[in-house]
């Protein structure tokens, strides 16, 4: 039986490697290569579009749209069809020349050797043997790594430095690069982009704080030479004219003006200075509140001036026409009690609502798109997109709200056609500097937990000032950025356990060269415990602030809500008075039109009755009798009128 996890990890090397070797214009060419070794396997000479995408996905884990597969069938030279969607094999010329197949079978037996590595390393470190459910879990989690679905769960960790202490074997990162560069060509398939070369349509990205940082630096050299990356890509789709066009909401930079208080109060002294890189990069200098100001004006000179990133125009997203766009309440309140998860629903429906709660099946069509680090922000916008996918019954797949920088980068380099002929792939397919961002996220996160948990056993007196200063050094001497984690630096970084940590106080005690070394550091630490004394209070008094800024902003946003209903409320009540005041003029009009009318027949009948009595000169009691006929066909008029008010304006 088939393994599908190593056919999926061997599906993607063997297209890469026809991509790189071979002498393909785009990818359905490519694509139809694959075709033409189901075709040659399983003996087929008639087909339909159904049956084709069943043996691809058993055969290549490929699940590609119907049009995707009917585009690379138009580019196979060996296949017929017919208006009705029956597709034939000229069998001379199918011609298979084997090529996919060594590409195929060298790939899944590369597959099975790394998985096997990859197994016995995880079981090593973990000093136990992996059941077979435990092995798929892992298989799944290392495939959804490398093809940028995730960053793994309870494997993450493990499966990253596995990737880091074979950097240097050159036949596991070849192939591991290989599956991640196989993944890029198949999500421009995947993802439904069709037309390469350029940017058609206007599309705007909203960049959260932590990619505005990774484009000015401040997040290592790293992230900083992805970020520009796309920005490159972007500069290339706007040289004709300027199609792509980069913002941030109005939410992004409040999160960054607080990031840059927090630096001040940093700077004062009144708050502690946590092992945050971008903090670090901001702080580290600075000796009064003038440098933090002018840091700061520097970063937003350098968005808007240097690469064109300006705030967003838009005002209010809580409009009335955009109540039918709104998301926020799709999700659960429950969902919604994490601050990340609330945020990001709150942005991937500012998205919605610019998108005026159209679908798209293309992202550079999509117009709007938010692109984030957040990886609650990416799953609140996969659950949205499938949500919505499933209600219209869509059998392409749907472009989400929000993605990753990195996958922006992919998207676009696709788009633009820019492997094909110049075979030069983005720098995020490196399995190892992706191995290396996922453990720097893992360390820095870490060591921020670390550092609240040793602040909380100094205040409960579990540790004194030495201990406290010992380990505060130790956690500063974690590498956080990618470029600083290395092999022979890696196990110590990844190591957060409390003895190990407290060890470092012991190392002091015992080497006294290294605490010499070290004793202005130390000094220091005493010094910012000192402070931290002063400051709980303060630290308690801001944190106390910072939840009543939140709960005014809550509660302003619950009063521009309630706001927006009372008046909504008030113009369908509007709307409803004009609709009432119309039929009430429509209904008076139908009244004196019928009035008149019946008053204009008496007349009439009036009239042939003078007419006629006059004719025949009728006597005194026959005209009596005449003008008593008329009275009374008055007095029914009078009836007539009654039947026609309640007709008009009783029972209409």
């Amino acid at each position: 039986m088939k393994n599908k996890s190593i056919a999926i990890l061997a599906s993607y090397v063997t297209y890469k490697e026809l991509y790189s070797n071979g002498d393909y214009k785009n990818s359905y060419q490519i694509l139809a290569e694959f075709i033409r070794y189901i075709v040659s396997l399983n003996k087929l000479y008639a087909f339909s579009i159904g049956e084709l995408k069943r043996i691809m996905e058993s055969e290549f884990c490929f699940y590609l749209p119907e049009a995707v597969v009917k585009s690379a069938l138009k580019k196979a030279d060996f296949i017929t069809y017919d208006a009705d969607g029956n597709y034939s094999v000229i069998v001379e010329k199918v011609n298979t020349n084997g090529v996919l197949n060594q590409y195929k079978d060298l790939a899944e037996q590369n597959g099975t050797e790394i998985l096997e590595l990859l197994i016995s390393y995880v079981q090593d470190e973990r000093h136990c043997v992996l059941d077979n459910k435990e092995k798929r879990e892992l298989t799944r989690e290392f495939i959804a790594y490398l093809v940028d679905e995730s960053n793994g769960n309870v494997y993450s960790e493990l499966i990253s430095s596995f990737i880091v202490k074979n950097a240097e074997n050159s036949k596991v990162t070849t192939y591991l690069n290989s599956v991640r560069e196989g993944g890029i060509l198949y999500t421009g398939l995947n993802y439904n982009i069709v037309e390469l070369g350029s940017i058609k349509n206007d599309l705007t990205l909203y960049l959260d704080m932590e990619v505005l940082f990774d484009i000015y630096g401040y997040n290592g050299e790293v992230f900083q030479q992805l970020s520009i990356d796309l920005i490159n890509l972007i500069r290339d789709a706007n040289v004709k004219t300027k199609k792509i066009h980069l913002r941030y909401f109005e939410e992004t930079k409040r999160d960054i003006d607080l990031f840059f208080a927090r630096a001040e109060e940093i700077v004062k002294g009144k708050m502690l200075l946590k092992d945050n890189v971008a903090m670090k990069a901001i702080t580290n200098g600075c000796t009064d509140l003038t440098d933090v100001s002018d840091r700061k004006a520097d970063f937003y000179y350098k968005l808007q001036y240097g690469y064109g990133i300006r705030e967003d125009e838009r005002q209010s997203y809580y409009e009335e026409s955009d109540y039918i766009a709104n998301l926020e309440g799709t999700f659960s309140d429950e969902e919604k009690k994490d601050p990340d998860v609330e945020k990001g629903i709150r942005l991937i429906s500012h998205i919605n609502k610019l998108r005026n709660n159209e679908v798209y099946y293309e992202y550079t069509q999509s117009k709007y798109i938010l692109i984030t680090e957040t990886w609650k922000t990416q799953e609140c916008s996969i659950k949205m997109a499938e949500k919505i996918g499933d209600e219209i019954g869509s059998e392409k797949r749907i472009a989400g709200y929000a993605i990753s920088m990195n996958m922006m980068t992919n998207i676009l380099w696709y788009k633009l056609n820019k492997g094909f002929g110049a075979k030069n792939f983005p720098e995020n397919v490196n399995s190892v500097l992706k191995a290396k961002i996922v453990l720097s996220n893992f360390v820095t996160q870490n060591v921020a937990k670390s550092f609240n948990k040793y602040k909380e056993d100094y205040r409960s007196g579990k540790l004194d000032e030495k201990q406290l200063a010992a380990r505060l050094l130790a956690l500063r001497k974690k590498a956080m950025k990618p470029e600083e984690i290395t092999v022979d630096n890696l196990d110590d970084n990844l190591n957060f356990d409390s003895n190990y940590l407290g060890r470092f106080e012991e190392e002091c005690e015992l080497q006294k060269a290294k605490i010499h070394e070290n004793e202005s550091q130390i000094e220091d630490y005493r010094s910012e415990i000192e402070k931290l004394k002063n400051i709980i209070e303060a630290e308690t008094i801001l944190k106390g602030k910072e939840k009543v800024e939140n709960e005014n902003i809550l509660v302003k946003k619950d009063e521009e809500i309630h706001k927006q209903s009372i008046e909504l409320e008030k113009y369908r009540s509007e709307e409803k008075q004009r609709k009432s005041r119309k039929i009430f003029c429509k209904k008076i009009f139908v009244f004196i039109w019928k009035i008149l009318v019946r008053i204009f027949i008496l007349l009439i009948v009036g009239f042939i009755s003078y007419k006629i009595a006059k004719y025949v000169k009728a006597d005194a009691a026959n005209t009596v009798a005449i003008v008593v006929t008329v009275l009374g066909i008055f007095v029914g008029g009078i009836d007539v009128v009654k039947n026609v008010y309640k007709d008009v304006f009783i029972e209409n």
